[in-house]
């Protein structure tokens, strides 16, 4: 399995990275700062699971969601950001997004994107 992680925190990243980890085998990450790296990285190689935080320099996350939507097919995709407006988050499931997770990250916020990719 292979899945990009979109965050402009290195903090995040690294927890995201250690949890996959843990809990899928062989598991390939790739993880961007920003939402121009991740659609690069996505264009070269799609995968089937993307994680998107929504506030990012350079090209948000509903612009790159948007961005994925318009030139390939759609991978499943977790928003995990602090933006908690309804009217985003609703817009946000309607472009196709499989889960939204809110932040400040907790472990069992962490167990819900672990849960969603396993299919529980």
């Amino acid at each position: 399995m292979r899945i990009i992680i979109a965050d402009d925190s290195a903090f995040v990243r690294r927890i995201m990275i250690k949890m996959l980890k843990t809990n899928f085998k062989g598991i390939e990450i790739i993880a961007c700062p920003s939402g121009k790296e991740a659609l690069e990285a996505f264009s070269q190689k799609p995968t089937e699971w993307m994680i998107v935080d929504l506030l990012m320099p350079v090209m948000t996350g509903q612009e790159l969601i948007e961005n994925i939507k318009e030139k390939f097919d759609m991978p499943k995709i977790i928003v995990a950001s602090a933006d908690i407006q309804k009217a985003t988050r609703d817009e946000l499931y309607e472009m196709g997004i499989v889960k939204f997770i809110n932040k400040p990250l907790t472990a069992e916020k962490l167990k819900a994107i672990v849960d969603t990719i396993r299919g529980v």
